[in-house]
């Protein structure tokens, strides 16, 4: 490689299993991917600590191997982890279930996504699929999402919900495949600390 070129960042995100925040980081490195790499941890840090308070981002340039200028590493949870913990919750009678057609478009919600989103349950049915996550805390481009979706059949991860009233909640969800019959994907979600 010529001293000309610009070698890129090579940027980590843990838990690997998180793919909606591996997909979010994906997001922030494309859009500073001629940045330095100070102002990439920066941006990593400013957008992503609002839906991931424990977030720990790390810049190791004794790392990056001769084919990039900087490596990052992206802890969403502080450290390395493995996942968010045992899916019992989704089995409460508490939990917020919502579900999407093939279109994301909510075709069913029980009272506890009402009480969640801030709405009367009858006015989630016919909205989009993340129409109550904080805007900045929505993937750009869902596309990759839902691929990961249809191969894994499954999305586990966390988000910010915006009431309409401005109060913000932080979730864990649990997204499933079919779950409800073939095109009908079940959404769980339980607010956390």
């Amino acid at each position: 490689m010529d001293g000309s070129q610009i070698r890129p960042i090579s940027v980590h995100a843990f838990p690997t299993s998180d793919r909606v925040f591996k997909e979010r980081v994906r997001e922030v490195g494309a859009e500073m991917r001629d940045s330095p790499a100070s102002a990439v941890t920066e941006a990593l840090e400013r957008r992503l600590r609002p839906i991931h308070p424990n977030l720990t981002v790390q810049l190791r340039d004794d790392l990056a191997g001769p084919d990039y200028s900087s490596t990052i590493y992206v802890f969403r949870d502080g450290a390395v982890h493995d996942g968010l913990g045992p899916e019992s919750w989704t089995e409460e009678a508490t939990t917020a279930r919502v579900v999407t057609d093939a279109d994301g478009q909510y075709v069913e919600a029980n009272d506890a996504a009402g009480r969640l989103f801030g709405v009367p349950t009858p006015e989630i049915l016919g909205r989009r699929a993340g129409e109550f996550t904080r805007p900045d805390a929505r993937i750009k481009d869902a596309a990759a999402l839902w691929d990961v979706l249809r191969t894994t059949g499954r999305l586990n991860s966390l988000a910010v919900v915006m009431r309409p009233d401005q109060t913000q909640t932080r979730v864990e969800f649990l997204t499933i495949r079919d779950g409800d019959g073939p095109g009908r994907n079940v959404t769980y979600l339980r607010a956390i600390d």
